[in-house]
């Protein structure tokens, strides 16, 4: 069964780093087979707002944009995205590069570049929802600090084939209170019904 690290850390967060998380859950019984993180590691990427797109004097390939990241001015960062528009919400590689022979300060990123995505659309710029918080890690955005952690549940325990279950194992563990996620019950708008008839048999 797989699992995500932080889902289970909202139900019980014992203080042990992933590794020692991982050991201990196979030493009790619920043998972890192999943990992943859900995407590659990568730094100085945020998020920012394409402000004015231009085409390139040279290159009708090319855009020429300029982007807010809520730093002390606007980042001028080359791109040949397709999907390259005004007030677009994007995944901005902040490091310096020289981008087809001329200095970019920065990078547009697409999910396959940063590793989110095994769909190999290169010319595709991640867009993000109107709301993205312009400057934000987008690593702790989209929470990507996470791991899948893949368990062998044997046959007599069907109880860890949920969350609710692993993490009532973990908590029991490492002796903490279980940390349900509250919920709020759904009210319904369909108020339609249907007359149901029982015959004797």
């Amino acid at each position: 069964m797989k699992l995500s690290e932080l889902w289970l850390r909202e139900w019980v967060n014992p203080a042990l780093d992933s590794h020692a998380l991982t050991e201990q859950m196979t030493m009790f019984g619920l043998e972890v087979t192999s943990v992943e993180a859900v995407a590659s590691k990568f730094t100085n990427v945020v998020i920012g707002r394409i402000v004015k797109c231009d085409r390139h004097p040279n290159d009708d390939n090319l855009w020429i944009t300029k982007v807010d990241i809520k730093g002390p001015s606007l980042l001028t960062i080359i791109c040949s995205a397709q999907n390259c528009r005004n007030d677009l919400l994007v995944a901005v590689n902040v490091v310096s590069t020289i981008l087809y022979d001329q200095l970019s300060q920065g990078q547009l990123c697409s999910s396959f570049e940063l590793g989110i995505s095994n769909h190999n659309d290169q010319m595709s710029l991640i867009e993000l929802p109107i709301d993205a918080p312009i400057g934000c890690n987008l690593c702790d955005y989209l929470q990507l600090n996470d791991n899948i952690i893949d368990i062998s549940v044997t046959p007599n325990r069907a109880d860890c084939l949920g969350i609710l279950g692993v993490a009532r194992e973990v908590a029991l563990i490492n002796h903490l209170p279980l940390q349900q996620p509250s919920s709020q019950p759904v009210t319904p708008v369909i108020m339609n019904t249907l007359p149901i008839h029982i015959e004797d048999t």
